[in-house]
């Protein structure tokens, strides 16, 4: 066994001495990626929905989505479940300087919008990225983010490298070349070699969409009902002029209250009618319902006024809407620690862990509340149980009788024996309250026995507590 275990031994240390040059990098790049289209110096957008939709528009197809007043209020409602929250900074390390880069980081951005540039950040649920340039200046010897200023999307590509490129006129295609340490890229649903990310903008589209083709619908049907359609007959031979001229007379008849007519002419008033238990407004509802759940998880919202929500729901609902704007913390927090935070340690404190950030989850606050709670009740429990230890064992003049008396009990297993020598000392402080008379020295037998059936209940109480 022992050679077989040293063999074994030898060939993994062979195997790390000789890695293969295939393990060290990627493989499965972007530059032989089947799946994003029409390869060139820049990467191309993978969401379908962008690609078949967006026509000429890109990404602005998206921005269409918030104009819907669900659509929007829902976006809205979830970027603000998350920046509602406080935000913490906590040093990287334990050194002194890891603690320093921890507070300066802390104390300038408190000097900036930025609750502002995480709800910029949070643009990426829609559309799958989003961008923010960071404008430096100077304090003293420091160099500070003096601005973060958000980017359209639309200005953006990426390269082979997943940098970002920024369009412009003279480089409308391919982008110009960013410098470091100078944009932020947010992402969220990213996949394989796709650096746009994939956000909600692909699947709320076709709500939205539809939705507004309703309501064109409902407009033209409330058009149909609020009034009847005016129909002229007129005898055979009639002339077209004659004809044009009777229509418009009964165009204008639509808001008049009288109007005069050829004799001979027939004027008639067609009412819509309609059949069916499916109405219009149905139909949008669903379609609320279905942004609803595609962006905070909930239906309350829509259901409430037709089901009756009740609390148990109520409750279910913001469970998943903090789940959901938790996942959205934890992603922006990595965006600001890897680009932001560093970046800021790297300019003033060289060496420096960079600190983490995060938003302070609601739940997690009351768990641990809850969590200090027991742990105080159980602590002071524990306290009171010592007492009635110590207490009773000033009955022994003996310190060794006390000490074992007092070893005695598993709820002293854990302390030291300096602490067991202290509450053997100790217990002479209790003996003026611990000692009770004997009712048997008194010669009151009923008392003696009513003390002695209280000795026999403590001990239980005692064996069932340790």
């Amino acid at each position: 066994m022992g050679k077989k275990k040293n063999r074994a031994s030898a060939f993994a240390e062979d195997v790390r001495r000789n890695l293969p040059a295939n393990a060290r990098t990627l493989i499965a790049d972007v530059s032989s990626d089947i799946t994003i289209p029409f390869f060139t110096g820049v990467l191309a957008p993978v969401d379908d929905t962008l690609i078949q939709q967006g026509g000429g528009k890109g990404l602005k197809i998206y921005d269409e989505i918030e104009r819907d007043a669900h659509a929007g209020s829902m976006l809205q409602k979830r970027k603000g479940r998350l920046t509602a929250r406080a935000w913490e900074i906590e040093p990287g390390g334990t050194r002194a300087i890891d603690k320093e880069a921890a507070d300066f980081c802390e104390q300038r951005l408190r000097k900036l919008a930025f609750d502002q540039a995480t709800e910029d950040l949070l643009d990426a649920t829609l559309k799958g990225f989003s961008v923010i340039e960071t404008v430096w200046g100077r304090d003293g010897n420091n160099i500070v983010p003096v601005a973060l200023q958000d980017i359209d999307q639309r200005r953006i590509v990426f390269g082979r490298d997943w940098r970002p490129r920024l369009l412009t006129w003279t480089a409308i295609t391919e982008g110009v070349e960013l410098p470091e340490r100078k944009f932020m890229v947010h992402r969220v649903g990213v996949k394989g070699n796709n650096p746009y990310g994939l956000g909600l903008g692909s699947s709320l589209f076709w709500p939205v969409l539809f939705k507004r083709e309703g309501v064109a619908f409902w407009l033209h049907f409330l058009e149909k009902f609020a009034g009847p359609t005016v129909v002229g007959k007129t005898p055979y031979g009639t002339l077209s002029e004659d004809q044009n001229k009777l229509l418009q007379t009964l165009q204008r008849a639509q808001t008049s209250s009288a109007i005069t007519v050829p004799i001979g002419t027939d004027v008639e008033f067609l009412e819509a009618s309609r059949s069916g238990s499916v109405t219009y407004e149905q139909f949008l509802d669903y379609w609320d319902r279905q942004i609803s759940i595609a962006v905070t998880g909930e239906t309350l919202t829509t259901q409430a006024g037709s089901s009756g929500g009740n609390r148990a729901l109520g409750e279910v609902h913001q469970e998943e809407l903090d789940t959901r704007a938790d996942r959205d913390g934890d992603l922006v927090s990595g965006t600001l620690k890897r680009d932001l935070l560093s970046w800021m340690v790297e300019y003033n404190f060289p060496g420096a862990a960079v600190p983490d950030i995060w938003r302070v989850r609601p739940k997690n606050e009351k768990a641990e509340a809850e969590t200090r709670k027991t742990k105080a009740d159980a602590a002071e429990t524990e306290a009171k149980a010592l007492r009635t230890v110590i207490k009773e064992s000033a009955r022994f003049e003996d310190d060794a009788v006390a000490r074992e008396y007092i070893t005695s009990f598993s709820i002293t297993d854990h302390l030291s024996d300096k602490t067991i020598d202290a509450m053997v000392a100790a217990r002479t402080s209790y003996a003026a309250d611990a000692v009770e008379p004997d009712p048997f020295d008194q010669g009151d037998p009923a008392a003696f026995a009513f003390s002695s059936l209280k000795k026999k209940n403590a001990s239980s109480a005692a064996r069932l507590l340790f």
